[in-house]
C-alpha cells in the first residue's frame, strides 16, 4: 500500500514540475514557437514593409477581379453608376480600384494648412529626425551647405499658396526646396524671409517634352533635375491639373530607356484629375497607375478633395517607394 502510494505522489510530483517548468518557459518566450505562436515585441520595420507588399499584393488581385467583373461593353466609364437605379449593377468609381493599403511604416502627418494646399507625409519624424542627425547644432545662426545631405524636395504647382513649403522648411533644417509653376512668379506669401536661402523658384511648366521656346517653357521632370544637379528627389509634390499622367508617363519612358526600374523618388504627394473624359478613361488610368506600381510606387493615403466632391474628380494620394534603397522610411 505504501509502495503505490509513493508511486502515485511520485507520478504526481513529475507532472507538477513538468507544468511549472512549462509555465516558466512559456512566460520567459524561451520555449520553442509552435504553428500560431504569437511573437513578442514590435514588428521591425522590414516586416511591416513585407506585410504591406502581401496587402498590396492582394488588393491588386481584387482589382482585376473588379476589372473583370464590372466590365462594360466599349470603354468602361469612370463613373459608370450615374442614376440610382444602375447602383446596384456597378457598385464602384474609379478610385474604388486604388485603395491605399500599403501602411506607412511611420507617423503620417498633416504639413501645410488643412484643406486644399497641405498635403500628408509618410515619416515626416523621420526626415526630422535625420535633420537633427544632419545637424551638429541646433543653433538658430546654423547654415547647412547646399546640399550638404540634404532633403530634396520638389513642389510642381504652387498657385498662390506655400503653406506646404513653408512648414517642409521650417520643420527641416537640412532641406532645400525646388518649386515649379508656369502660372505664378514666385512663392505665395506664407513663405517667410528665414525660408528663402532654401527655396528655389522656376517659373516654368512640367511636361512630357522640353519645350524651351513656349512662354512660359515648358521642361521634363528628367531635364529638371539634371538642371540641379540631382539624381534622387526625396520629397514629391506634383498637383498640376491634370499634366500629371503626360508628365510621369514620360519620366517613366526615360528610365525604362535607361535601364532603371525604379523611381528616383523615396514618396510622391499628388492630386490626380479626371477632367480630361476624352483623354483620361478607366482603361487608361488603370495602365498608368499600374506601370507606377511597376516602378515600386506604393498607395499609402487617400483624401478626396471635397471641394470638388460632387463630381469625385479630384482625389489626394501619397504613394510611397517600396523598392527604394535610398528611403529614410527604411531606418529602423
Amino acid at each position: 500500500m505504501a509502495a503505490r502510494l509513493l508511486q502515485s505522489c511520485s507520478i504526481w510530483f513529475w507532472i507538477a514540475l513538468f507544468f511549472f517548468t512549462f509555465v516558466i518557459f512559456q512566460r520567459s518566450g524561451t520555449v520553442l514557437p509552435t504553428v500560431g505562436h504569437r511573437r513578442h515585441g514590435p514588428l521591425t520595420v522590414q516586416e511591416r514593409f513585407n506585410r504591406s507588399e502581401q496587402a498590396w499584393e492582394d488588393s491588386v488581385k481584387r482589382r482585376h477581379k473588379m476589372r473583370d467583373s464590372y466590365k462594360l461593353p466599349g470603354i468602361t466609364p469612370l463613373f459608370p453608376a450615374q442614376v440610382h437605379g444602375n447602383f446596384d449593377d456597378y457598385p464602384y468609381t474609379i478610385w474604388d480600384f486604388f485603395p491605399a493599403v500599403w501602411s506607412c511604416p511611420w507617423d503620417i502627418q498633416r504639413v501645410g494648412r488643412l484643406g486644399d494646399g497641405g498635403k500628408w507625409v509618410c515619416g515626416m519624424s523621420k526626415y526630422e529626425e535625420r535633420a537633427g542627425q544632419t545637424l551638429e547644432a541646433q543653433q538658430p545662426n546654423f547654415k547647412p551647405k547646399k546640399n550638404d545631405n540634404a532633403t530634396i524636395i520638389y513642389s510642381f504647382g504652387v498657385n498662390d499658396e506655400s503653406t506646404f513649403e513653408e512648414e517642409m522648411l521650417e520643420r527641416l533644417p537640412n532641406a532645400e526646396l525646388f518649386a515649379f509653376d508656369f502660372s505664378v512668379n514666385d512663392f505665395g506669401p506664407q513663405l517667410l524671409p528665414n525660408s528663402r536661402p532654401r527655396a528655389h523658384f522656376m517659373k516654368v511648366g512640367l511636361g512630357a517634352k522640353d519645350e524651351p521656346s513656349k512662354t512660359p517653357p515648358f521642361y521634363t521632370l528628367q531635364s529638371l533635375m539634371a538642371h540641379h544637379k540631382h539624381d534622387y528627389i526625396d520629397i514629391f509634390k506634383i498637383d498640376v491639373e491634370g499634366a500629371e499622367y503626360v508628365a510621369m508617363s514620360a519620366f517613366m519612358d526615360y528610365l525604362k530607356v535607361q535601364g532603371i526600374d525604379t523611381l528616383p523618388i523615396g514618396q510622391i504627394m499628388i492630386e490626380l484629375h479626371l477632367q480630361d473624359d476624352e483623354n483620361v478613361t478607366t482603361p487608361s488610368v488603370l495602365s498608368w497607375w499600374e506601370r507606377l506600381e511597376s516602378f515600386g510606387m506604393r498607395p499609402v493615403w487617400l483624401e478626396v478633395n471635397l471641394l470638388a466632391v460632387a463630381l469625385g474628380r479630384y482625389v489626394e494620394y501619397v504613394w510611397v517607394n517600396a523598392n527604394d534603397v535610398k528611403s529614410v522610411l527604411l531606418d529602423e
